[in-house]
């Protein structure tokens, strides 16, 4: 079994995606507090597909990252 059985999801790479364009504006530390984690790491396991994202934190994660919360699971 692969250590990021969930690197090659549309949910993954967006949030990669979504994360470097909101650079300029938020860190990662900004964005995973708004989606309510303690740290920064959570959202790194997140995009690069280490860990999967809880569906209690979606509302959150998807406000901090500026979309809507549907826009992930879309691609």
């Amino acid at each position: 079994m692969s250590k990021k059985p969930h690197e090659d999801t549309g949910l993954a790479k967006y949030i990669e995606r979504r994360v470097l364009e909101l650079k300029a504006r938020k860190s990662q530390l900004q964005i995973a507090g708004e989606a309510g984690f303690p740290n920064a790491n959570m959202v790194t396991m997140i995009k690069n597909g280490s860990s999967k994202l809880a569906l209690d934190r979606v509302p959150s994660m998807a406000r901090s990252l500026e979309c809507d919360p549907a826009y992930p699971f879309l691609r």
